[in-house]
């Protein structure tokens, strides 16, 4: 039985916001063939608003779990725990997987989406998250 991740530090991520930002700047160089500038220009800015914007919007705190083990009901089953950056204690959420790739994992965190970046947190939380979730 493998253990349990203890702890991730997640931050925001770079190349999240280089994803979003690429396809904005394709359709930007796209309307800027097409549209006038006094067009071109309010639509880029807001499509790189809107990138940032979702950029930022990405929860940041930590990630840990302690494992349950008390008789039949739960056989080592970890319990997880989220705390946000403003928040002092951690609270217990339920965590799903949605998506385990080998640079992506897009988790959902009591319903709300959280995609781990290889820069979100450190290789080792990142790998030692990623072994626990490819065997679970």
């Amino acid at each position: 039985m493998p253990r349990a991740p203890t702890a991730c530090r997640i931050g925001r991520s770079r190349l999240a916001l280089l994803a979003q930002l690429l396809p904005a700047a394709a359709v930007a160089g796209l309307l800027g063939s097409v549209l006038p500038p006094g067009l071109w220009l309010p639509v880029t800015f807001c499509l790189v608003l809107m990138a940032v914007w979702s950029a930022r919007r990405q929860p940041a705190g930590e990630l840990s779990a302690k494992l349950l083990s008390d008789g039949a009901l739960h056989d080592g089953t970890p319990q997880w725990y989220w705390r946000n950056i403003k928040e002092p204690a951690p609270r217990p959420v339920s965590l799903r997987c949605d998506y385990l790739g080998p640079w992506l994992i897009g988790l959902r965190l009591d319903g709300r989406r959280l995609w781990l970046w290889p820069d979100s947190c450190s290789p080792s939380a990142h790998r030692e998250l990623r072994r626990y979730l490819i065997r679970h």
